[in-house]
Protein backbone atom coordinates (compact mmCIF):
# COMPACT_ATOMS: atom_id res chain seq x y z
CA UNK A 1 0.00 0.00 0.00
CA UNK A 2 1.26 3.59 -0.81
CA UNK A 3 3.35 5.25 2.03
CA UNK A 4 1.57 8.48 3.38
CA UNK A 5 2.98 10.99 6.24
CA UNK A 6 1.29 10.92 9.60
CA UNK A 7 -0.81 13.82 8.89
CA UNK A 8 -2.26 12.02 5.71
CA UNK A 9 -3.00 8.69 7.32
CA UNK A 10 -4.67 10.25 10.46
CA UNK A 11 -7.06 11.65 7.92
CA UNK A 12 -7.09 9.01 5.98
CA UNK A 13 -7.90 6.55 9.27
CA UNK A 14 -10.66 9.37 10.65
CA UNK A 15 -11.98 9.73 6.84
CA UNK A 16 -12.89 5.93 6.72
CA UNK A 17 -13.97 5.36 10.11
CA UNK A 18 -16.72 8.54 9.63
CA UNK A 19 -17.62 6.65 6.64
CA UNK A 20 -18.27 3.41 7.89
CA UNK A 21 -20.08 5.03 11.06
CA UNK A 22 -22.32 7.06 8.58
CA UNK A 23 -24.19 2.83 7.65
CA UNK A 24 -24.94 2.34 11.28
CA UNK A 25 -26.49 5.29 12.39
CA UNK A 26 -28.64 4.95 15.27
CA UNK A 27 -27.69 1.41 15.75
CA UNK A 28 -26.53 -0.11 18.81
CA UNK A 29 -23.04 -1.61 18.76
CA UNK A 30 -20.58 -3.85 20.46
CA UNK A 31 -17.46 -4.00 19.99
CA UNK A 32 -14.64 -6.41 20.49
CA UNK A 33 -12.49 -5.32 22.45
CA UNK A 34 -8.74 -7.12 23.29
CA UNK A 35 -7.00 -3.82 24.52
CA UNK A 36 -4.30 -3.94 21.53
CA UNK A 37 -3.68 -1.69 19.32
CA UNK A 38 -6.59 -2.30 16.73
CA UNK A 39 -9.18 -2.63 18.86
CA UNK A 40 -8.37 0.20 21.49
CA UNK A 41 -8.08 2.85 17.64
CA UNK A 42 -11.40 1.47 17.08
CA UNK A 43 -12.99 1.42 20.14
CA UNK A 44 -11.68 5.20 21.14
CA UNK A 45 -12.41 6.41 17.40
CA UNK A 46 -15.86 5.43 17.75
CA UNK A 47 -16.55 6.52 21.03
CA UNK A 48 -15.00 10.21 20.53
CA UNK A 49 -17.45 10.05 17.07
CA UNK A 50 -20.38 8.08 18.33
CA UNK A 51 -22.80 10.82 19.14
CA UNK A 52 -22.21 12.53 15.09
CA UNK A 53 -24.43 8.97 14.46
CA UNK A 54 -26.46 8.74 17.47
CA UNK A 55 -24.43 5.12 18.09
CA UNK A 56 -24.33 3.75 21.40
CA UNK A 57 -21.52 1.68 21.85
CA UNK A 58 -20.04 -0.91 24.02
CA UNK A 59 -17.57 -3.62 25.02
CA UNK A 60 -16.39 -6.82 25.42
CA UNK A 61 -13.21 -8.77 26.56
CA UNK A 62 -13.11 -12.24 26.08
CA UNK A 63 -10.70 -13.98 28.57
CA UNK A 64 -9.52 -16.97 26.86
CA UNK A 65 -6.80 -17.90 30.19
CA UNK A 66 -4.18 -18.49 27.93
CA UNK A 67 -1.58 -15.95 29.07
CA UNK A 68 -0.29 -15.31 32.33
CA UNK A 69 -1.23 -11.67 31.43
CA UNK A 70 -4.78 -12.31 30.01
CA UNK A 71 -6.22 -11.14 33.33
CA UNK A 72 -3.89 -7.83 33.34
CA UNK A 73 -5.58 -6.73 29.82
CA UNK A 74 -9.23 -7.63 31.20
CA UNK A 75 -8.80 -5.16 33.86
CA UNK A 76 -6.86 -2.82 31.29
CA UNK A 77 -10.07 -2.93 29.35
CA UNK A 78 -12.40 -2.50 31.95
CA UNK A 79 -10.91 0.49 33.05
CA UNK A 80 -10.64 1.99 29.89
CA UNK A 81 -14.12 1.46 29.51
CA UNK A 82 -15.22 2.91 33.16
CA UNK A 83 -13.26 6.38 32.02
CA UNK A 84 -15.35 6.68 28.92
CA UNK A 85 -18.66 5.80 30.25
CA UNK A 86 -18.93 2.38 27.94
CA UNK A 87 -20.71 -0.64 28.73
CA UNK A 88 -18.51 -3.16 29.48
CA UNK A 89 -18.78 -7.05 29.33
CA UNK A 90 -16.52 -10.04 29.59
CA UNK A 91 -16.24 -13.61 29.81
CA UNK A 92 -13.65 -16.49 30.87
CA UNK A 93 -13.26 -18.88 28.05
CA UNK A 94 -10.84 -20.78 29.76
CA UNK A 95 -12.40 -23.84 30.53
CA UNK A 96 -14.38 -23.98 27.10
CA UNK A 97 -10.75 -24.24 25.09
CA UNK A 98 -9.41 -26.97 27.99
CA UNK A 99 -12.63 -29.10 27.03
CA UNK A 100 -12.34 -28.42 23.10
CA UNK A 101 -9.01 -28.02 21.45
CA UNK A 102 -8.93 -31.31 19.25
CA UNK A 103 -9.36 -28.87 16.29
CA UNK A 104 -6.02 -26.34 17.35
CA UNK A 105 -6.16 -24.17 19.86
CA UNK A 106 -6.62 -21.05 17.73
CA UNK A 107 -9.97 -22.19 15.82
CA UNK A 108 -11.51 -23.49 19.57
CA UNK A 109 -10.42 -19.43 20.72
CA UNK A 110 -12.55 -18.26 17.65
CA UNK A 111 -15.23 -20.34 18.18
CA UNK A 112 -15.78 -19.29 21.60
CA UNK A 113 -14.65 -15.96 21.05
CA UNK A 114 -17.93 -15.35 18.81
CA UNK A 115 -20.42 -17.52 20.45
CA UNK A 116 -20.05 -15.17 23.64
CA UNK A 117 -19.87 -11.71 21.42
CA UNK A 118 -23.60 -13.61 20.07
CA UNK A 119 -24.81 -14.16 23.33
CA UNK A 120 -23.96 -10.50 24.58
CA UNK A 121 -25.49 -9.12 21.29
CA UNK A 122 -28.87 -10.92 22.04
CA UNK A 123 -28.99 -11.11 25.62
CA UNK A 124 -28.43 -6.95 25.79
CA UNK A 125 -30.36 -6.07 22.14
CA UNK A 126 -27.42 -4.95 20.20
CA UNK A 127 -27.50 -4.72 16.38
CA UNK A 128 -23.86 -5.32 15.58
CA UNK A 129 -20.46 -6.56 16.09
CA UNK A 130 -17.64 -4.86 15.11
CA UNK A 131 -14.43 -6.56 15.08
CA UNK A 132 -11.12 -4.86 14.44
CA UNK A 133 -9.53 -6.86 11.74
CA UNK A 134 -7.35 -4.39 8.97
CA UNK A 135 -6.07 -4.38 5.65
CA UNK A 136 -2.79 -6.12 7.55
CA UNK A 137 -4.77 -8.59 8.50
CA UNK A 138 -6.50 -9.28 5.18
CA UNK A 139 -2.96 -9.71 3.73
CA UNK A 140 -1.70 -12.24 6.41
CA UNK A 141 -4.81 -14.75 6.15
CA UNK A 142 -4.59 -14.43 2.58
CA UNK A 143 -1.35 -16.53 3.32
CA UNK A 144 -2.89 -18.21 6.00
CA UNK A 145 -5.42 -19.42 3.52
CA UNK A 146 -2.57 -20.65 1.12
CA UNK A 147 -0.16 -22.16 3.56
CA UNK A 148 -4.02 -24.33 5.11
CA UNK A 149 -4.27 -25.14 1.28
CA UNK A 150 -7.45 -23.57 0.40
CA UNK A 151 -9.63 -23.29 -2.98
CA UNK A 152 -9.35 -20.51 -4.97
CA UNK A 153 -13.36 -19.48 -4.50
CA UNK A 154 -11.97 -19.17 -0.66
CA UNK A 155 -9.41 -16.22 -1.56
CA UNK A 156 -11.19 -13.63 -1.31
CA UNK A 157 -9.98 -12.41 1.95
CA UNK A 158 -11.91 -11.63 5.43
CA UNK A 159 -15.81 -10.67 4.75
CA UNK A 160 -16.68 -7.19 5.36
CA UNK A 161 -19.93 -8.43 7.15
CA UNK A 162 -20.63 -11.90 8.14
CA UNK A 163 -24.36 -12.01 9.74
CA UNK A 164 -24.38 -9.77 12.56
CA UNK A 165 -20.24 -9.13 12.33
CA UNK A 166 -19.38 -6.18 10.96
CA UNK A 167 -15.29 -5.33 10.01
CA UNK A 168 -15.33 -1.30 9.58
CA UNK A 169 -11.40 -1.50 9.54
CA UNK A 170 -10.67 -3.35 6.27
CA UNK A 171 -9.55 -0.55 4.86
CA UNK A 172 -6.69 0.36 7.82
CA UNK A 173 -3.75 0.20 7.65
CA UNK A 174 -1.29 -0.55 11.01
CA UNK A 175 0.32 1.98 9.78
CA UNK A 176 -2.88 4.27 10.29
CA UNK A 177 -3.62 2.62 13.28
CA UNK A 178 0.04 3.24 14.96
CA UNK A 179 -0.36 7.44 13.98
CA UNK A 180 -3.76 7.72 15.09
CA UNK A 181 -2.79 6.16 18.60
CA UNK A 182 0.45 8.23 18.79
CA UNK A 183 -1.37 11.28 17.91
CA UNK A 184 -4.31 10.40 20.81
CA UNK A 185 -1.86 9.32 23.40
CA UNK A 186 -3.26 5.72 23.58
CA UNK A 187 -1.33 2.86 25.03
CA UNK A 188 -2.17 0.03 23.98
CA UNK A 189 -1.71 -3.77 26.01
CA UNK A 190 0.45 -5.65 23.83
CA UNK A 191 -0.18 -9.37 23.33
CA UNK A 192 3.36 -11.33 24.02
CA UNK A 193 1.60 -14.12 21.77
CA UNK A 194 1.68 -11.65 19.00
CA UNK A 195 5.77 -12.70 18.62
CA UNK A 196 5.28 -16.80 19.00
CA UNK A 197 6.05 -18.02 15.98
CA UNK A 198 4.79 -21.47 16.27
CA UNK A 199 1.31 -19.83 15.50
CA UNK A 200 1.36 -19.93 11.21
CA UNK A 201 -0.08 -16.57 11.49
CA UNK A 202 2.98 -14.99 13.32
CA UNK A 203 5.16 -16.65 11.20
CA UNK A 204 3.87 -15.36 8.45
CA UNK A 205 3.92 -11.57 9.92
CA UNK A 206 7.03 -12.19 11.26
CA UNK A 207 9.08 -14.84 8.58
CA UNK A 208 7.55 -13.89 5.41
CA UNK A 209 5.86 -10.52 4.93
CA UNK A 210 8.68 -8.86 5.71
CA UNK A 211 10.73 -10.07 2.90
CA UNK A 212 7.97 -9.42 0.76
CA UNK A 213 7.71 -5.35 1.41
CA UNK A 214 11.24 -5.59 0.97
CA UNK A 215 10.83 -6.68 -2.55
CA UNK A 216 8.35 -3.61 -2.95
CA UNK A 217 4.49 -3.69 -1.99
CA UNK A 218 3.95 -4.34 -5.91
CA UNK A 219 2.52 -7.94 -4.42
CA UNK A 220 -0.22 -6.14 -2.62
CA UNK A 221 -1.81 -5.53 -6.01
CA UNK A 222 -1.49 -9.05 -6.91
CA UNK A 223 -3.49 -9.91 -3.91
CA UNK A 224 -6.16 -7.50 -4.66
CA UNK A 225 -6.46 -8.78 -8.23
CA UNK A 226 -6.69 -12.51 -7.01
CA UNK A 227 -8.73 -11.38 -4.32
CA UNK A 228 -11.33 -9.81 -6.65
CA UNK A 229 -11.30 -12.46 -9.31
CA UNK A 230 -12.10 -15.44 -6.41
CA UNK A 231 -15.00 -13.27 -5.40
CA UNK A 232 -16.22 -13.00 -8.91
CA UNK A 233 -16.05 -16.94 -8.67
CA UNK A 234 -17.67 -16.99 -5.65
CA UNK A 235 -20.28 -15.30 -6.72
CA UNK A 236 -20.86 -17.22 -10.06
CA UNK A 237 -20.59 -20.81 -8.26
CA UNK A 238 -23.41 -19.23 -5.35
CA UNK A 239 -25.29 -18.47 -8.02
CA UNK A 240 -25.40 -21.64 -9.55
CA UNK A 241 -25.75 -24.07 -6.54
CA UNK A 242 -28.15 -21.16 -4.22
CA UNK A 243 -31.11 -23.84 -4.98
CA UNK A 244 -29.74 -26.57 -2.98
CA UNK A 245 -29.81 -24.44 0.03
CA UNK A 246 -33.27 -24.89 2.62
CA UNK A 247 -31.64 -22.49 5.51
CA UNK A 248 -27.71 -21.51 6.20
CA UNK A 249 -28.36 -20.09 9.94
CA UNK A 250 -27.64 -21.62 13.05
CA UNK A 251 -27.33 -25.19 11.01
CA UNK A 252 -27.14 -25.33 7.99
CA UNK A 253 -29.77 -27.54 5.73
CA UNK A 254 -29.25 -28.73 2.08
CA UNK A 255 -31.20 -30.78 -0.05
CA UNK A 256 -29.64 -34.19 -0.60
CA UNK A 257 -30.57 -35.19 -4.16
CA UNK A 258 -30.57 -31.72 -5.93
CA UNK A 259 -26.55 -31.82 -3.66
CA UNK A 260 -25.60 -34.96 -5.44
CA UNK A 261 -26.94 -33.76 -9.04
CA UNK A 262 -23.93 -30.76 -8.87
CA UNK A 263 -20.83 -30.84 -10.39
CA UNK A 264 -17.40 -32.07 -8.24
CA UNK A 265 -16.24 -28.28 -8.06
CA UNK A 266 -19.60 -27.02 -6.99
CA UNK A 267 -20.28 -29.66 -4.47
CA UNK A 268 -16.50 -28.41 -3.02
CA UNK A 269 -17.71 -24.46 -3.51
CA UNK A 270 -20.95 -25.41 -1.52
CA UNK A 271 -19.60 -27.51 1.38
CA UNK A 272 -17.15 -25.28 1.85
CA UNK A 273 -19.13 -22.19 1.84
CA UNK A 274 -21.67 -24.04 4.24
CA UNK A 275 -18.37 -25.40 6.62
CA UNK A 276 -16.61 -22.14 6.85
CA UNK A 277 -19.65 -20.76 8.79
CA UNK A 278 -18.81 -22.26 11.81
CA UNK A 279 -15.37 -23.67 11.64
CA UNK A 280 -11.68 -23.44 9.51
CA UNK A 281 -11.60 -24.96 6.03
CA UNK A 282 -9.09 -26.60 4.38
CA UNK A 283 -8.69 -29.13 1.16
CA UNK A 284 -8.38 -32.60 3.43
CA UNK A 285 -11.40 -31.58 4.96
CA UNK A 286 -13.89 -30.95 1.83
CA UNK A 287 -12.42 -34.16 0.04
CA UNK A 288 -13.15 -36.03 3.39
CA UNK A 289 -16.74 -35.06 3.12
CA UNK A 290 -17.39 -35.21 -0.37
CA UNK A 291 -16.15 -39.29 -0.27
CA UNK A 292 -18.55 -39.37 2.89
CA UNK A 293 -21.68 -37.85 1.05
CA UNK A 294 -20.98 -40.44 -1.70
CA UNK A 295 -21.76 -42.87 0.58
CA UNK A 296 -25.62 -43.66 0.68
CA UNK A 297 -26.53 -44.44 4.64
CA UNK A 298 -27.21 -42.12 6.95
CA UNK A 299 -24.43 -41.26 9.04
CA UNK A 300 -22.63 -38.41 10.59
CA UNK A 301 -19.09 -37.41 10.42
CA UNK A 302 -16.94 -34.76 12.53
CA UNK A 303 -15.68 -31.81 11.58
CA UNK A 304 -13.84 -29.56 13.37
CA UNK A 305 -15.07 -27.22 16.29
CA UNK A 306 -18.39 -29.64 17.76
CA UNK A 307 -19.96 -29.78 14.30
CA UNK A 308 -21.03 -32.55 12.55
CA UNK A 309 -22.04 -33.12 8.76
CA UNK A 310 -25.21 -35.72 8.48
CA UNK A 311 -26.83 -37.66 5.91
CA UNK A 312 -29.88 -38.63 5.96
CA UNK A 313 -33.14 -39.65 3.74
CA UNK A 314 -33.53 -36.21 1.91
CA UNK A 315 -31.13 -33.67 3.20
CA UNK A 316 -27.64 -33.21 4.19
CA UNK A 317 -27.22 -30.82 7.63
CA UNK A 318 -24.36 -29.37 9.36
CA UNK A 319 -24.97 -28.19 13.24
CA UNK A 320 -23.23 -28.61 16.56
CA UNK A 321 -22.97 -31.56 18.43
CA UNK A 322 -24.88 -30.04 21.65
CA UNK A 323 -28.14 -29.93 19.30
CA UNK A 324 -28.36 -33.34 19.60
CA UNK A 325 -27.11 -33.57 23.45
CA UNK A 326 -28.76 -36.47 25.52
CA UNK A 327 -31.68 -35.06 27.94
CA UNK A 328 -34.19 -35.97 30.42
CA UNK A 329 -36.38 -34.13 32.75
CA UNK A 330 -38.51 -35.43 35.67
CA UNK A 331 -42.33 -34.98 35.51
CA UNK A 332 -43.76 -34.45 38.69
CA UNK A 333 -47.51 -35.03 40.27
CA UNK A 334 -48.36 -31.03 40.02
CA UNK A 335 -46.84 -30.35 36.37
CA UNK A 336 -49.68 -30.37 34.16
CA UNK A 337 -46.95 -27.94 31.54
CA UNK A 338 -43.16 -29.17 30.92
CA UNK A 339 -41.65 -26.32 28.68
CA UNK A 340 -37.78 -26.09 27.45
CA UNK A 341 -36.38 -24.15 24.91
CA UNK A 342 -37.56 -26.77 22.20
CA UNK A 343 -40.31 -28.06 22.93
CA UNK A 344 -43.52 -28.05 24.85
CA UNK A 345 -45.87 -30.42 26.69
CA UNK A 346 -49.08 -30.35 27.94
CA UNK A 347 -50.48 -33.10 29.96
CA UNK A 348 -54.36 -33.48 30.21
CA UNK A 349 -57.53 -35.21 32.31
CA UNK A 350 -56.11 -38.10 34.04
CA UNK A 351 -52.15 -37.57 32.62
CA UNK A 352 -52.23 -34.04 34.91
CA UNK A 353 -50.78 -35.58 38.24
CA UNK A 354 -49.25 -38.54 36.80
CA UNK A 355 -44.96 -38.92 36.95
CA UNK A 356 -43.13 -39.40 33.70
CA UNK A 357 -39.87 -39.24 32.46
CA UNK A 358 -39.53 -37.04 29.33
CA UNK A 359 -35.96 -37.98 27.13
CA UNK A 360 -34.87 -38.66 24.26
CA UNK A 361 -34.00 -41.93 22.80
CA UNK A 362 -31.34 -44.27 24.08
CA UNK A 363 -30.05 -48.06 22.48
CA UNK A 364 -32.30 -50.29 22.18
CA UNK A 365 -35.41 -48.20 23.08
CA UNK A 366 -39.02 -50.09 22.41
CA UNK A 367 -42.80 -48.55 22.08
CA UNK A 368 -44.63 -51.90 23.01
CA UNK A 369 -42.79 -54.85 21.02
CA UNK A 370 -41.55 -52.81 18.40
CA UNK A 371 -37.68 -51.11 18.30
CA UNK A 372 -38.50 -47.48 18.14
CA UNK A 373 -34.95 -47.30 15.69
CA UNK A 374 -37.09 -49.82 13.26
CA UNK A 375 -40.13 -47.40 13.71
CA UNK A 376 -38.27 -44.00 12.45
CA UNK A 377 -37.11 -45.76 9.85
CA UNK A 378 -40.53 -46.89 8.33
CA UNK A 379 -41.54 -43.52 8.82
CA UNK A 380 -38.79 -42.76 7.34
CA UNK A 381 -37.33 -39.85 9.86
CA UNK A 382 -34.25 -38.28 9.57
CA UNK A 383 -31.42 -39.34 11.75
CA UNK A 384 -31.30 -35.73 13.20
CA UNK A 385 -35.02 -35.55 14.02
CA UNK A 386 -34.60 -39.15 15.69
CA UNK A 387 -32.00 -37.94 18.28
CA UNK A 388 -34.04 -35.46 18.97
CA UNK A 389 -37.51 -37.08 19.17
CA UNK A 390 -39.00 -36.59 22.78
CA UNK A 391 -39.63 -39.83 24.61
CA UNK A 392 -42.32 -40.04 27.46
CA UNK A 393 -41.93 -42.44 29.72
CA UNK A 394 -44.11 -44.52 32.85
CA UNK A 395 -42.42 -46.61 35.28
CA UNK A 396 -39.86 -47.38 32.86
CA UNK A 397 -41.89 -48.30 30.36
CA UNK A 398 -42.70 -46.35 26.75
CA UNK A 399 -45.61 -44.82 26.40
CA UNK A 400 -45.35 -41.82 23.70
CA UNK A 401 -42.92 -41.03 21.36
CA UNK A 402 -42.68 -37.66 18.86
CA UNK A 403 -43.34 -38.43 15.41
CA UNK A 404 -44.96 -42.02 16.14
CA UNK A 405 -47.60 -41.96 19.10
CA UNK A 406 -51.08 -39.91 19.20
CA UNK A 407 -52.75 -39.40 22.19
CA UNK A 408 -55.70 -36.53 22.65
CA UNK A 409 -54.64 -36.03 26.27
CA UNK A 410 -50.37 -34.89 25.51
CA UNK A 411 -50.89 -31.66 23.85
CA UNK A 412 -47.05 -31.08 21.83
CA UNK A 413 -45.16 -28.36 20.23
CA UNK A 414 -41.92 -27.53 19.26
CA UNK A 415 -40.02 -24.72 18.65
CA UNK A 416 -37.52 -23.80 15.87
CA UNK A 417 -34.19 -25.47 15.33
Amino acid sequence: MKKYTKKMTHSLFSEILLQELKKYRDKKILAAFSGGKDSLAMLDFINKNKNIFNINIGACYINHGLRETAKRDEIFCQKYCEKHNIDFYTYNISKELEQDKNGGIESAARKYRYKYLMKILEKYNYDYIFTAHTYSDDIESFFVDLYTGVSLFTLGGIMYQNNKIIRPMLQITTEMVNDYLEENHLEPVFDETNNDIKYVRNRIRHKLIPVLYGCGSEFEKSIIKLQKESRMFNDYLYKKVSHVIIRQDNMVILKRYSFMELEYIEKEYLLGKMISLYCRVSKNILHETISFLNNNDSKRLDLPNGYVIEQSYNTIKIFNKDKVDDFCFNKTFDMPLLKTDDFQIDFLNELKDKQFVIRNRRNGDRLGNKKIKDLFINKQIELFERDRAVIIEENGIIIWVEYISKNNNIKFKRFGI
